[in-house]
């Protein structure tokens, strides 16, 4: 968006304009240009220097409720060219920028979104400074250098909050927390995990973490929150899924992907989080020994929707399509809810397939071309029912991700199936 364009919309439309979401806000003067001053909520993916979007913020500092802002254009070309320091090849606001986004001085802000820029500049001095975190209900980390030093400032103050006197003691309201990273290290991991114990009740929690060999086991990076999660996704990669003849995708915990951990992070889950709604989490498919093993799953009673953020292995390139998607489906249901008899029916309505991306960077890139089969996600509907043995048979049938968004009054579709995942 030029600065004309947004001189236009403001004047067009004055103080109703309340939302206003940009991919990219170009560089250029600003002065004289009319702006909007009533926004509670303010996007833009692609910032550039900053100095138009400070001004944005500042216009609305007094109402915004909801900001998201960072240097996306530039994270997915560094991402498609080199994704090993890829974090610090990003360019940043310019230091003018900086000095007028203090996030403490915006008095209603309750959901923040950041990518792909550095967020030390926007850590408070101190602990009173950063006492606003505690009215925070969103946030979300993806691909920002500084995360380390962001969560353990919030952390400290979740903390010290928490230990004031009763008259001035603040409870964090925090509720949904997603977090991606591409260079995780030893520090940022026990940031991670000291931040996540610093405080209960998130709604949501999604850890995606790439170029990772290990991490905590569930239970460690889940703490109190289990009883308030409604929805989890778990994924740590050792190497972009470029292909089929690679499964990277493991769950949480130390060692190689087996069935040992597959077991193991489920019964953390099933044990910690009975409310949950959603999950999402890579699957051992080549592992012949958990399609034998008792899952746990069918305990989740409020379990309506499984995202199964891993495609499997495939050997057979000339086999793929929808229709060898929908076995894998079939057998995901059959080995983790085996020989259901009697009972209540399961609670499972929907699953997907497939690692979730922006397919419509695919759609806009030069070529046009669409994603493969493999790095699509697939949607299916469960409807359960009885045999004359008493037994729980799913029927599962493919729909379109317009079809799941309808059926969820989400676009696009948020929660399990967020798309988080540059590709």
């Amino acid at each position: 968006m030029t600065s004309k364009t947004l001189d236009i919309l403001t004047t067009a439309h004055g103080s109703r304009l309340r939302q206003l979401r940009i991919y990219e806000l170009e560089t250029s003067h600003t002065v004289g240009v009319t702006m909007p001053q009533n926004l509670t909520l303010l996007e833009c993916r692609s910032i550039n220097d900053g100095a138009a979007w400070g001004r944005l913020v500042q216009k609305s500092c007094a109402s915004l409720q909801t900001l998201r802002f960072g240097q996306e254009k530039e994270l997915v070309e560094y991402y498609h060219s080199n994704r090993h320091g890829l974090l610090n090849q990003i360019s940043q606001p310019a230091e003018s920028f900086v000095s007028v986004m203090s996030l403490q001085d915006i008095p209603n802000l309750r959901e923040i979104a950041l990518f792909g820029i550095d967020i030390t500049p926007f850590i408070p001095q101190s602990i009173p400074e950063a006492l606003f975190f505690c009215g925070l209900k969103s946030l979300t980390l993806e691909s920002c250098n500084g995360s380390a030093d962001f969560l353990d400032t919030m952390a400290d103050t979740f903390h010290h909050a928490q230990t004031l006197g009763a008259a001035s003691r603040r409870m964090p309201k925090l509720k949904s927390f997603s977090f991606r990273h591409e260079a995780l290290t030893t520090r940022l991991k026990d940031c991670l995990v000291r931040f996540l114990n610093s405080f209960n009740g998130l709604e949501k929690l999604s850890l995606l973490f790439e170029n990772t060999t290990f991490l905590e086991r569930c239970s460690t990076l889940i703490c109190g929150h289990g009883p308030t999660l409604r929805t989890l996704v778990l994924e740590c990669r050792i190497q972009p899924r470029e292909h089929l003849g690679l499964d990277p995708s493991r769950p949480f915990g130390a060692g190689d992907y087996s069935q040992e951990l597959w077991e193991q992070s489920l019964n953390d889950i099933c044990r910690l989080c009975p409310n949950l709604v959603e999950l999402g989490m890579g699957f051992p498919w080549k592992d012949e020994i958990v399609r034998i093993r008792e899952t746990n799953l069918p305990k989740l009673m409020h379990l309506t929707t499984i995202h199964v953020r891993n495609f499997p292995e495939s050997q057979f390139p000339s086999q793929l399509g929808d229709y060898s998607i929908k076995e894998y489906a079939n057998k995901f249901v059959e080995w983790n809810f085996p020989a259901l008899i009697g009972g209540s029916r399961p609670a499972l309505e929907t699953l997907a397939i497939g690692p979730t991306l922006y397919e419509s960077r695919w759609k806009s890139s030069t070529a046009r071309r669409q994603p493969p089969e493999f790095l699509r996600t697939h949607h299916y509907c469960l409807d359960w029912v009885q045999t004359r043995f008493g037994r729980w048979s799913p029927l599962i049938t493919s729909v379109s991700e317009k079809y799941m968004e309808e059926l969820r009054g989400e676009s696009p579709l948020g929660g399990v199936f967020e798309q988080v995942w540059l590709r």
